[in-house]
């Protein structure tokens, strides 16, 4: 069974919500009550066609921050203007919610330096990908309107290899780029609201920043292939988030099954692009690789293996052409946490589930079995797949 791939439509509206692109996120084994829930929280994501705000500060304030200030911090104040107040377009909060939350208090200023130039306020940190594409990427959708003459910052270092290789593809903005290494104070500060807002919604905007990266990045023009791709997270070693102990088993099932597996954390970005822009189907472990799809410039279907789900991938995948289906065939394992441990929550696959999606989507053959299940094992028939999707209005 093939998904017919449903492009972008367009409304005499501002905003597309999740509920009236339906047909193109789908949720497998899930419980019917936990997507009601997931829905009742969440179900107000939405893409606008707005333009994200950009303001401008006068004699603004922007602190250096330590990562450790990050780390499980609510509210982040990435501008103050000249009477110390926070630039509301500046913040960066971690959560969805109406009231205004407490951040940590920020490290103790010393001196504040005088900058004399106009500083363009890029955002919080470029180390994790995930992070980066979504809480700082997002605010370089106006640079190449209003960028000019001005100084790129960012207040946490360092700037990782992929980052770098991303805003490199943005003209005249990672050679100029500065970390803010001392509390300083702008003549002036360009501010652009983030085109992404972490459990709220995206800006079209943002998509299409993505995709003039992709391009620039990436030379395949050739024609899309029937050959579906596994993002595996097998090379990110057991303290990863989320091991998956039996993904090299899956690996090799796939692999014989004629799925190209790659790593993405082993290729250079404008690769993990091209992959992204040639593979009709990818399928994958829930993780930040993919995010990934906001570079495609073809309607791509992803498959998400999964044990919950979260908002933000399904903002991603409103901004993107192609069908989403998440499906829950992953566990949690228990896991112990210590003074000297890092918290790992490994998990493990439902087989049967997962090869009767894989089936389903015409991914592997109908004769197909894991090397683990009984010769005679009954595969759910498509029919018989559980599945939700939201109601058409």
């Amino acid at each position: 069974m093939t998904i017919e791939e449903q492009p972008l439509s367009s409304t005499s509206g501002s905003e597309l919500s999740l509920s009236d692109r339906w047909d193109r996120i789908h949720f497998h084994f899930f419980p019917v009550r936990e997507v009601q829930s997931f829905l009742s929280k969440w179900g107000n994501l939405s893409v606008a066609h707005t333009r994200p705000e950009i303001v401008e500060v006068a004699d603004g304030l922007i602190n250096n921050l330590e990562p450790e200030f990050t780390l499980k911090n609510n509210l982040i104040i990435g501008v103050r203007n000249k009477n110390d107040q926070p630039v509301e377009a500046s913040c960066l909060r971690r959560v969805n919610s109406g009231e205004r939350q407490t951040g940590k208090e920020e490290c103790k200023r010393g001196h504040v330096l005088q900058d004399c130039r106009t500083a363009y306020y890029l955002g919080v940190k470029a180390k994790h990908y995930g992070h980066f594409l979504l809480d700082t990427l997002c605010r370089a959708w106006a640079w190449e309107e209003c960028g000019h003459g001005a100084v790129p910052v960012i207040q946490v270092s360092p700037i990782k290899k992929i980052p770098q290789s991303i805003y490199a593809q943005i003209p005249n903005l990672m050679e100029r780029i500065e970390i803010v290494l001392a509390p300083t104070r702008y003549d002036n500060v360009i501010v652009p609201s983030p085109a992404f807002v972490i459990g709220q919604g995206a800006h079209i905007q943002f998509k299409a920043m993505c995709e003039r990266i992709a391009e620039r990045s990436d030379s395949s023009t050739g024609p899309m292939t029937e050959q579906p791709l596994y993002l595996s997270r097998a090379g990110l070693g057991a303290e990863a988030k989320r091991h998956f102990p039996d993904e090299l088993q899956l690996e090799g099932f796939l692999e014989r099954e004629g799925f190209r597996i790659v790593r993405p954390e082993a290729l250079p970005f404008a690769e993990q692009v091209a992959l992204f822009n040639s593979h009709k189907w990818i399928v994958a472990p829930q993780g930040s690789a993919c995010h990934t799809r906001l570079f495609s410039r073809r309607p791509v279907n992803l498959l998400v293996l999964t044990s919950t789900l979260k908002p933000n991938y399904i903002l991603c995948d409103l901004l993107c052409e192609g069908a989403s289906h998440y499906g829950k065939v992953l566990t949690t394992l228990d896991f112990e946490t210590g003074p000297n441990s890092r918290l790992k929550r490994p998990v493990k696959s439902h087989n049967e589930n997962l090869l009767a999606l894989l089936k389903q989507f015409g991914l592997v053959r109908e004769t197909a079995v894991f090397p683990d299940s009984p010769a005679d094992a009954v595969t759910p028939s498509i029919r018989s797949t559980p599945c939700w999707s939201a109601p058409q209005k």
